[in-house]
């Protein structure tokens, strides 16, 4: 049972990540289809469409278990947590832990996402594993259709009956403890070496040349002539930032170079740059330069 003293807190709590979560999914963007909460306060479900996009995770209180339910493509996060890079296609399951922020990209996708509050469970006595056990789970994709199976059940539940408390508990404990058996993959033998010489020119001529329009990581990749792993790690090591990163960075110092044409406004400078959202723009631009566009553009007015 959920101790009753931490009831009122813990449904709070709930509720106002499930307003945060709610509003999320009313983004440009994104098309929601399914959002329920359990009623306990042991976790959230939703689910949801995703179109590409590049920036960053929100970080969340809970653990976030992710199965992709339609399309494939790839998905990069990188932050505070365990590096996560590959192939998302349906069946997939992908994790992220409590507090983590990142930053990264996904190309489209739709994913059944639950979110589980850790704390509520151990309050519960359920004793689900620490954050430290699911490290070696965060860090990978997982093609397992143990986990897959148990998402959709939970999934089709939630349908019917919303949150069924003692079936979410029981379907969320199956795939902790599936999570928590993961173990880390061995250390890649072959060293990487830094990007150089004609391939690296290669990479940043075809930067710079789509800097108004986007550019994504494989086909950079397959200009180097590497797998996308093997590219990132050899271009961070080339030019100290990993290639998305680099490539905004490019993008926001074009648009310095646009804000200083008074008569662009600051959502044409993000159309031509390629941002459909001004927002994301200017998310981006306030990342690089520690301001938002137009307040860089008063400070620089001639």
């Amino acid at each position: 049972m959920v101790k009753t003293g931490n009831a009122a807190v813990e449904h709070a709590t709930l509720r106002g990540e499930h307003e945060r979560l709610n509003a999320r999914l009313a983004a440009p963007g994104v098309r929601g289809h399914l959002s329920v909460a359990d009623r306990h306060g042991m976790g959230l479900l939703v689910h949801a469409d995703f179109d590409a996009a590049e920036g960053e995770y929100a970080p969340s209180p809970y653990l976030m278990i992710n199965l992709c339910t339609a399309h494939v493509g790839r998905i990069l996060r990188a932050g505070d947590g365990p590096r996560l890079q590959g192939l998302l296609r349906p069946g997939t399951v992908a994790i992220a832990l409590p507090g983590t922020a990142a930053a990264g990209y996904w190309d489209r996708t739709q994913m059944l996402g639950i979110a589980v509050a850790l704390d509520v469970l151990d309050a519960a006595g359920a004793e689900p594993p620490g954050v430290d056990a699911l490290h070696a789970a965060a860090s990978q994709l997982h093609h397992d259709p143990l986990l897959a199976a148990v998402m959709t059940a939970l999934w089709r539940d939630a349908e019917t009956h919303a949150a069924s408390s003692a079936f979410f508990e029981q379907g969320v404990q199956v795939l902790l403890r599936r999570l928590a058996a993961v173990r880390a993959r061995p250390a890649a033998a072959a060293r990487v070496r830094p990007l150089a010489g004609r391939r690296l020119q290669q990479v940043l001529d075809l930067m710079e040349s789509r800097l108004e329009d986007d550019v994504r990581i494989p086909e950079l990749a397959q200009v180097a002539g590497q797998d996308v792993r093997t590219f990132t790690r050899a271009f961070a090591l080339a030019t100290g930032l990993a290639p998305y990163a680099y490539f905004t960075r490019r993008r926001m110092e074009r648009a310095r170079q646009l804000l200083r044409d008074p008569a662009m406004a600051v959502t044409a400078v993000a159309m031509r740059l390629g941002y459909a959202n001004p927002s994301k723009f200017a998310a981006a631009f306030r990342r690089v330069h520690g301001v938002a566009p137009g307040a860089w553009r008063r400070l620089h007015e001639d």
